[in-house]
């Protein structure tokens, strides 16, 4: 049974599979139907958007895990990239070519490929769990969240409800794949609240139990209704603005530049 995504239907709709490879069959129907696969950043508001909402509702984002459509692409020298609202995963077909359950990718395609770039073993602490704050600063959990506000919201709220309800002290850690012989790409996944909603990678994408997220046109850019407006801001726009910011404080009324030392906070 399709679990109950919206308080009106259909805005949000689950594309599930069920049989062996399925998973690759499930991005043509979504397409086909006009829908745009959700993001991570999509997700991680719409689980916001719903913390006082209808408990079926509530408890379906909640207490499921999802399928997004922001990949990570890994390069045999053991760079990566991250790709948000990835084209190559929404042009994927049952005759996409795969390696061990990944998307092959020529040195071309991983070239071409236009996101977040992390040298090999600069892409943070992964495989664990973390506390609330190491989230709230971790490279891979900014880009996907593509707002520190929206990653601080999401964290505060993930971790009280996993007190709450779990009894946990950390969680969203960050579970990578490793590199291969040839470039590839996998799908970026955020897991269900009892599985402390770590963001991970879906290591066969021929897997039986995939589960996308299509949203309605109509359903895209309306406030308040789990869409992400929310330019992707790069960590070097980031680290960009705190040096513009940072010394300031010598030179201007400090209560005139009390709202962008808020905002570097935040950073």
């Amino acid at each position: 049974m399709a679990i109950k995504l919206n308080a009106t239907p259909e805005a949000y709709k689950e594309f599930y599979g069920r049989n062996v490879e399925q998973m690759p069959k499930l991005m043509p129907k979504l397409v086909a139907e006009g829908r745009v696969p959700m993001n991570a950043s999509q997700l991680m508001q719409r689980r916001l958007d719903y913390r006082n909402g209808p408990a079926e509702v509530k408890t379906a984002w909640m207490d499921n895990y999802f399928d997004t459509g922001d990949a990570i692409a890994y390069h045999p020298d053991g760079r990566v990239k991250i790709v948000l609202d990835s084209q190559t995963l929404r042009d994927m077909t049952p005759e996409t070519q795969r390696v061990g359950g990944a998307l092959l990718l020529t040195e071309d395609d991983y070239n071409a490929l236009q996101g977040e770039e992390f040298k090999k073993g600069k892409i943070g602490k992964v495989n664990d769990w973390m506390s609330r704050e190491d989230v709230k600063a971790h490279p891979v959990w900014k880009v996907l969240a593509r707002d520190q506000g929206l990653l601080n919201d999401y964290a505060d709220y993930i971790f009280a409800e996993g007190k709450e309800r779990f009894g946990y002290d950390t969680a969203m850690g960050v579970y990578p794949d490793s590199a291969g012989d040839a470039p590839k790409m996998r799908a970026w996944y955020v897991n269900r609240l009892e599985h402390r909603s770590v963001a991970s990678v879906r290591y066969d994408l021929d897997s039986g139990c995939g589960r996308f997220v299509g949203i309605a046109p109509e359903a895209l850019g309306a406030p308040g209704k789990g869409a992400s407006n929310i330019r992707a801001y790069t960590m070097a726009d980031l680290q960009s603005f705190d040096s513009a910011v940072k010394g300031l404080e010598a030179t201007v009324k400090p209560e005139l530049l009390e709202p962008f030392v808020e905002l570097r906070k935040k950073l």
